[in-house]
């Protein structure tokens, strides 16, 4: 641990593997998330008109919207994270440039 700020400041602030580890990871989760909502949906056109307000009305259904706006308003940073770790593959000499561009970090757009 450095104890001079100037010290820190000149490290690099992470090393390739614990990135590509972070981004490997935050994908991962963004996959559960996004398979998570597609179900929710699913659920909820299959519950019915009635059963549906009885769920929307539940504090459960309140801390899963807030908990998806959130996610919503993170996109812009998770874009730079994913755009970030292509420029550091790019950088990494025995990694092909394209290694993260085919998880983008960001959930899949349905095309439907």
């Amino acid at each position: 641990m450095a104890s001079n700020p100037s010290e820190s400041a000149s490290a690099p602030a992470l090393d390739w593997a614990t990135a590509e580890d972070a981004y490997h990871l935050v994908n991962a989760l963004l996959l559960q998330v996004t398979a998570a909502n597609d179900l929710i949906v699913l659920l909820a056109t299959l519950l019915g008109e009635a059963s549906l307000k009885r769920v929307v009305e539940t504090h459960q259904w309140v801390q899963y919207q807030a908990s998806r706006r959130h996610m919503e308003s993170l996109q812009a940073d998770l874009e730079r994270f994913a755009a970030t770790m292509q420029r550091l593959a790019a950088a990494q000499p025995d990694r092909p440039a394209d290694c993260p561009e085919e998880e983008t970090g960001a959930p899949p757009h349905d095309a439907t």
